[in-house]
């Protein structure tokens, strides 16, 4: 019977702090995007902006994410995971700070929110490459752990609602987010090793470009799909008939149905025989009959069909990660 010796105990908790960091290096940078969502209806009343107008300004926080990926796609090879991540978090506790100390106008936040987009996307290119350079047992697990730093952020920005955006005002939940950040920075400088150019530059291309822009072409859907469910519950659950405390509560409650869900995906993906893109396919489209729930706006359906969306039309960056 194999022993377990006191190297392989030490690894075994290196690879659970990489982990660690990664998830909360995750949430502190994306919190931001899921935040102003879940503020909606509070910044909406302060700056007296329409619906339409408050949607385009969202917008800029992805659509600037989006942009930003395949640069910090290559800048991150050359400068390694853990510099890119410490001026990733630094960046947005900056951007941050500034909007819970200085937005005065609408303009300023979402400026700000553009940043935060940028950083964002940066942060999870980072990410990804140091959970590949740790070379983790259970890459498949790690990946799901991962990501389910994105529901979490959404969790955590629901529940700032109720405990913050209506007891000490919107900007509080901001203040919120430069702890979190902060507390991710203080994990990376202890946890990620340093590390630059990647030397592997001759390897054959697992995936031809016609896939990796197909890939790509998908998950922008998938990720606008997901933009929407988060930006958007609180504000259509007020229309539907419930308080701005309680609607808080569902976009937090939801979110953590999804970790769970990409968790419970995450412990059978490695051993898994589906295609993981298929797989994820099938899980956007049962999703989509949850967000299609969502418009009608009836109280009980809304309830309900959150989880369903959240479930499963959330759960696909499982699968394509």
């Amino acid at each position: 019977m194999p022993t377990v010796t006191d190297t392989d105990r030490t690894a075994d908790i290196s690879n659970r702090l990489i982990v660690v960091t990664t998830v909360v290096a995750t949430v502190g940078c994306v919190y931001p995007g899921f935040l102003i969502g879940a503020v909606t209806v509070q910044v909406r009343d302060e700056f007296d902006v329409s619906a339409a107008t408050y949607g385009w300004a969202m917008g800029t926080y992805f659509l600037a994410a989006t942009f930003a990926s395949i640069l910090g796609g290559r800048l991150v090879q050359r400068v390694g995971p853990r510099r890119q991540l410490v001026g990733c978090l630094i960046t947005t506790m900056v951007a941050q700070g500034l909007i819970s100390a200085i937005a005065t106008s609408f303009g300023v936040v979402v400026a700000l929110l553009a940043v935060c987009g940028v950083v964002n996307a940066a942060n999870q290119t980072a990410v990804n490459l140091a959970l590949t350079r740790a070379r983790l047992p259970r890459l498949g697990l790690a990946i799901a752990l991962k990501q389910s730093g994105m529901p979490t952020a959404a969790m955590i920005s629901g529940a700032t609602v109720p405990l913050l955006a209506l007891t000490l005002g919107w900007r509080s939940a901001f203040v919120l987010g430069v702890g979190i950040a902060g507390a991710a920075l203080v994990l990376v400088l202890r946890v990620i090793e340093p590390g630059g150019v990647e030397t592997l530059r001759t390897a054959r291309p697992v995936s031809t470009r016609r896939a990796l822009l197909w890939s790509m072409i998908g998950g922008a859907f998938l990720s606008f799909s997901a933009g929407g469910l988060t930006s958007w519950l609180v504000a259509s659950g007020v229309d539907a008939g419930l308080g701005e405390g309680m609607s808080g509560w569902l976009l937090s409650i939801g979110a953590a149905f999804g970790v769970g869900v990409r968790l419970f995906w995450g412990l059978r993906m490695d051993a898994m025989r589906a295609l993981p893109y298929s797989m994820a396919a099938l899980m956007a489209g049962v999703g989509a009959f949850g967000m299609l729930g969502l418009a009608p706006r009836i109280t009980a359906l809304h309830v309900v069909v959150t989880f369903l969306a959240f479930g499963a039309g959330w759960s696909w960056p499982v699968f394509t990660n």
